[in-house]
């Protein structure tokens, strides 16, 4: 009998325990880490993405089709305006252009034959006014013709850089009307062309500073500054867009994506709560051991931290990181952490 009461004050031991590790997993109300907000920086920023550009550039095109006979200026090398970039196939045209002008001497030499006539009485009005009327019909013969002519010579429209030159453009190549043969700029002062969606662009200004972040220099946050918005957007992208200039001595280059984050408000004393205790437009915080959500107003929402502009006390006990499955008006028990560990 006495072993038989042994064995069963363990297995009642045994019991207890499996009940108070049961009570404690299962009914005791879930820890939640707590903090007060906490006031800090506060940068509201609007996104958009971007491309690198000149401030000042040209993309030349050509009028007519034909293949490519000359290049005579390449990537990288500088040009004024009016160099000739390129040559069209242009024989046709020289010789229609050389017969015109040889035309145009011919008319002139019988509208001056033609004068002398009419003074001395030897010619009606009728055949001087035939010779002038042939004079003028070659004079504009030939600047038509060297209009055409003139089409053949891809010519620069400003002076720079050849920038870029499309497809590598060679002698050989067919070109068609409209084609841009080449990119002419000048690379040492830059811009980023960027597009903000329409919901945002109310708050750009120019003025504004940005953060623009570039594949080619991972890590670093680089300067650019708003300085131009267009008037009128894109109805069917339902964008605007945005020029910020960039600082000399940037290490961008033309033809370079970036992202951007355009500084439109900041707050050096703002309240702030860890990002994680959001639920929509709400806050999750503990009052009288009960998990509330608390309807606030949000602010700037950055990576780790949210702005609370109103709806939420100093001293609130907001929940850190709130478990899954946590619902409004379930028990808690409270470990508070300090706002810098949160």
């Amino acid at each position: 009998m006495q072993r038989r009461s042994i064995w069963t004050g363990g297995a009642a031991a045994v019991i207890l325990a499996a009940i108070i590790f049961v009570y404690f997993t299962y009914f005791q109300p879930p820890e939640v880490a707590t903090t007060p907000p906490h006031r800090g920086d506060a940068v509201e920023a609007v996104y958009a993405t971007g491309t690198v550009e000149p401030l000042r550039y040209a993309r030349v095109g050509t009028k007519i089709a034909g293949p490519i006979t000359e290049v005579l200026k390449h990537e990288g090398e500088p040009v004024d305006q009016g160099n000739i970039l390129a040559v069209i196939e242009a024989s046709e045209d020289i010789t229609r252009v050389q017969e015109l002008a040889a035309r145009i001497k011919l008319t002139a030499a019988e509208l001056n034959r033609a004068r002398q006539l009419r003074r001395t009485g030897n010619a009606s009005q009728a055949t001087l006014d035939q010779a002038e009327s042939a004079h003028s019909a070659a004079v504009a013969a030939y600047r038509g013709a060297k209009a055409r002519l003139d089409d053949h010579f891809i010519t620069a429209p400003i002076s720079g850089e050849v920038l870029r030159s499309e497809n590598r453009i060679k002698v050989g190549d067919m070109v068609q009307p409209g084609q841009i043969l080449f990119m002419v700029g000048d690379p040492t002062e830059l811009q980023i062309d960027a597009e903000v969606d329409e919901e945002d662009i109310v708050k750009v200004k120019p003025g504004q500073e940005a953060l623009i972040r570039a594949d080619a220099f991972p890590g670093r946050a680089l300067e650019a500054r708003v300085v131009r918005i267009t008037p009128y957007g894109d109805p069917v992208g339902r964008t605007y867009r945005v020029y910020l200039a960039l600082p000399e001595g940037t290490p961008l280059i033309s033809g370079m994506t970036t992202e951007i984050n355009i500084v439109v408000r900041h707050e050096d004393n703002a309240l702030l709560v860890p990002i994680s205790s959001l639920s929509g437009k709400s806050v999750w915080v503990v009052s009288d051991g009960v998990a509330r959500l608390q309807e606030v107003e949000l602010g700037a929402v950055g990576e780790s931290n949210a702005e609370i502009l109103s709806g939420l006390a100093e001293d609130a006990s907001v929940i850190a990181d709130p478990p899954s499955g946590l619902s409004e008006g379930d028990s808690v028990r409270t470990r508070p952490v300090s706002a810098a560990s949160s």
